[in-house]
């Protein structure tokens, strides 16, 4: 007897790739380390950062915030992929398992039955633990995504702001030959720093506020992978060959 699948699990194993449109987490994907198109910062810019810091802040942003995020975006398709294909694996061996109940009787009959029903229950209920791997994937693409984006546009603040002071310290030191030009340099160029110190300590809080949620999500993953290993070994395994009494 043959048994026509009622799905085909195995074309939900492909690649995962992105389809870069506004149904994805956090809009459309591209290299986080960019931060909104910011440039890197020339001479005299380099000049009024220096004003306010003793590292380069686009850089260090870059650090704490870069990485493949578009390959992380990735891995949530997979572990979603993975879920729908334990949902179809186990409609198909539900599916073939009734068809078989319905021309086969007896105990040997009765005992397949039932080891076949607890192994689409056992591949259909990891669908749930891999769609949960997902959201939480998804959860921490769109932080860094999300995080990123803010930063490029407080970096482009920051650096707006160190032109700004940098101009200004030579304006102040081209009119150094006389009393009052220094003086109004220096408060504009203190108003500057502060402004871009502030500037800073928002883009330092986003930043945390992105390692938490990464912590957080780490955790659940771990939890997640310990449920799978768990539930894989539990899975049914008949317990001796069947051998008919009539032979």
């Amino acid at each position: 007897m043959s048994f026509a699948d009622v799905a085909e699990p195995a074309g939900r194993l492909v690649n995962p790739k992105l389809n870069e449109d506004k149904d994805e987490p956090g809009g459309l994907y591209r290299d986080l380390t960019a931060y909104g198109d910011v440039l890197s910062p020339s001479a005299m810019i380099s000049k009024g950062l220096e004003l306010a810091f003793d590292f380069n802040p686009v850089d260090e942003a870059k650090k704490l915030l870069g990485g493949s995020w578009e390959e992380y975006a990735k891995c949530a398709k997979a572990w979603g992929a993975l879920g729908d294909f334990c949902d179809e694996l186990a409609q198909n061996i539900e599916s073939g398992n009734k068809a078989l109940d319905s021309t086969w009787s007896g105990n040997a009959a009765d005992s397949a039955y039932v080891y076949m029903s607890t192994l689409a229950k056992d591949v259909s209920s990891m669908k749930e633990g891999f769609d949960e791997l997902k959201k939480q994937y998804e959860v921490v693409t769109e932080a860094v995504w999300n995080a990123a984006e803010a930063c490029g546009d407080l970096l482009s603040g920051i650096l707006d702001l160190a032109l700004t002071a940098a101009i200004t310290a030579a304006a102040g030191a081209s009119t150094s030959f006389t009393l009052v030009g220094p003086v109004i340099a220096a408060g504009a160029i203190a108003g500057e720093i502060a402004a871009m110190i502030t500037l800073w300590g928002r883009i330092s809080a986003l930043i945390t506020q992105v390692q938490t949620c990464v912590s957080g999500s780490v955790g659940v993953v771990t939890g997640l992978t310990h449920l799978h290993d768990a539930n894989m070994v539990k899975f049914p395994l008949p317990g001796k060959g069947y051998d008919s009494p009539a032979v």
